[in-house]
């Protein structure tokens, strides 16, 4: 275990196979992207600081021009996706390419997440890779799924 901790083991583990799958990707392809959720993925909303093993996966994905997306569950009004954006910042999380916020008025995650993955795929984009702490983190037009639990 790394730091005796299950918790950093955990993140550890998904950091290793993901980059693994990065490694493996066919390089004359140009359109593949990543698909990472915000709260408890790459940012520990209990101890309100980054998940490092995530946040050096996404940055390793920036490094290997991968397309990033953010596909988060909080709520898109206004107000919510100015705070997300300067926490964003704040955290040092910045390239990303594409972030998703949920519609007020969609209240089923499952399906908000699927959608928005969707949308992603639509846009042309080739998913390796989605990867969150939550089962709707990953599923439909995330590529390969990593669920960190």
């Amino acid at each position: 275990m790394i730091n005796g901790n299950k918790y950093d083991t955990k993140y550890h583990q998904a950091k290793e196979h993901a980059k693994s799958l990065i490694d493996k990707r066919d390089t004359n392809i140009k359109k593949y992207v990543i698909i990472l959720d915000i709260d408890d993925t790459i940012y520990d909303t209990k101890k309100d600081k980054l998940i490092e093993p995530i946040y050096d996966l996404y940055n390793y994905a920036l490094s290997q021009n991968i397309y990033t997306v953010f596909i988060t569950a909080r709520e898109g009004s206004e107000q919510s996706k100015k705070f997300t954006v300067e926490q964003l910042n704040a955290l040092g999380i910045k390239g990303y390419d594409l972030l998703y916020l949920r519609p007020p008025s969609m209240k089923d995650v499952y399906k908000y997440k699927t959608y928005a993955r969707k949308n992603v795929f639509e846009c042309g984009y080739i998913p390796l890779f989605s990867i969150g702490d939550q089962k709707w983190d990953i599923g439909d037009y995330g590529g390969h799924g990593i669920h960190i639990k």
